[in-house]
């Protein structure tokens, strides 16, 4: 099985020297040097346009401020939170990562013009809609369906054309970028109807049916290989069979938390969830030990890796709080760890595998080592503090409020700091003269 790792090398020391004059002038014509670029630079945007409207709104309250919403506001923060940026980034890497899989010809930055611009108005109106009103946020998913079918269609294009015999990941990314366009739909209609629980079911889909199932797909393809070329002696492991195990266990934890809410489900899913998801949880706990968790802290020069491994290690313990809420709610009679569990995947594992991930792409692909620096690595550090706060929030009631604002402040300072540095590597011409 041949198999394609998505592997930048680091640019030569000598490289930055040669580089052309004017590599380092900052212009918005480079974003269409790649589609990463384009496609990375709109979703950091939209990513701190929502961070810092859901940040607004929890520390408001605490201003004296009132906040008023036309749709529920856990229904919108949940389809915003995955729909906003995600998809964008998922694109980005898809149009990057995927044809070096596939070995065929990347497309034009320019074929992701409108979907992108598309994509944006959608969450525009989302957002909107969100104060003004559910037929408003409605066209504002339709949008987002029609954006992200586009670049569907062109990225089932590029596994078409190509002859590799492993197509196993990219086909899955197909699979599931399709349930997410299913999501948008349904989403729509939930708020066309005013039928929020079809709205809130769609958002969940959309975590759980499409952005998880995509993120876990390429951590698959990609974790053990970044580690088999930084750790000496390390032979990548990722039988399909491991694939499937991740997608199970990713679908699973979405049935197990959504499985009291559904009211046939509610006397049986403490027992649907614990034995499972302590299974699950120690199995993945195994898997990330095996692909090399602890050779990637041994140093500063793989502090890169350290946070992919570091990201991929909150999908076990998101299982295990999983298995620790069913046991409270079901020994106490209710309570439990309300929505921690979804957090430690959402803000953790999403949200530390996106930064980690990110991150190594923009510099890879502007010329620039693989390395993180010590601000990197304490923004990382600082994005588990914000998880951990959002973690905490349901654990500690009498605090929950502030801890949820302390979250959603420490989320969006890390992002806006990130921004600064990142940003700019996007709108200058690669660092050693290559092209991309």
């Amino acid at each position: 099985m041949k198999v394609v790792p998505l592997q930048v090398p680091a640019a030569p020391r000598t490289a930055v020297a040669d580089a052309p004059p004017n590599a380092q002038r900052l212009s918005l014509s480079n974003l269409w040097l790649a589609p990463h670029r384009i496609a990375f630079f709109v979703a950091t945007a939209v990513l701190l346009a929502v961070s810092l409207g859901w940040t607004w709104m929890l520390v408001a309250p605490h201003t004296g401020t009132p906040v008023v919403t036309a749709l529920p506001p856990t229904t919108a923060h949940a389809f915003i939170f995955a729909a906003a940026y995600m998809p964008l980034y998922i694109a980005g890497f898809m149009f990057t990562a995927g044809p070096r899989w596939l070995q065929v010809t990347p497309p034009p930055a320019e074929r992701l013009r409108w979907p992108l611009a598309l994509h944006v108005g959608g969450i525009a109106l989302l957002l909107a809609g969100t104060f003004a009103g559910a037929a408003l946020a409605a066209f504002g998913a339709l949008l987002l369906a029609i954006a992200w079918t586009a670049i569907g269609i062109a990225y089932a294009a590029l596994v078409r054309a190509s002859q590799v015999a492993d197509r196993l990941h990219a086909r899955c990314v197909v699979l599931f970028w399709s349930v997410g366009i299913a999501a948008a739909l349904l989403f729509a209609a939930g708020l066309g109807t005013h039928h929020y629980a079809a709205a809130g079911l769609a958002a969940w889909l959309l975590l759980f049916g499409s952005v998880g199932p995509i993120s876990v797909t390429v951590a698959h393809r990609i974790l053990p290989f970044f580690t088999s070329n930084a750790v000496a002696g390390l032979v990548p492991w990722r039988p399909n069979w491991v694939l499937a195990l991740l997608l199970a266990a990713i679908i699973g934890l979405g049935v197990v938390l959504h499985a009291p809410r559904i009211e046939a489900l509610r006397g049986a899913a403490t027992w649907l969830a614990i034995l499972p998801a302590v299974v699950a949880g120690s199995a993945l706990t195994a898997l990330a030990v095996r692909w090399g968790l602890m050779q990637s802290l041994r140093g500063p020069s793989l502090r890169l890796l350290a946070m992919l491994h570091l990201a991929f290690a909150w999908l076990p313990l998101a299982l295990l709080l999983a298995a620790a809420d069913a046991g409270l709610r079901h020994t106490l009679g209710g309570g439990g760890l309300g929505l921690a569990p979804l957090h430690a995947l959402t803000l953790g594992m999403l949200g530390s595998l996106l930064f980690a991930m990110v991150t190594r792409v923009i510099r890879g692909h502007g010329g620039i080592a693989l390395v993180a620096d010590d601000l990197v690595w304490f923004l990382f550090w600082l994005l588990q503090v914000a998880t951990l706060l959002r973690i905490a929030s349901p654990v500690i009631p009498v605090a929950a409020g502030a801890l949820l604002a302390a979250a959603a402040v420490v989320w969006t300072v890390v992002w806006s700091v990130w921004a600064l540095v990142h940003l700019p590597i996007l709108l200058k011409a690669r660092a050693d003269g290559g092209l991309g």
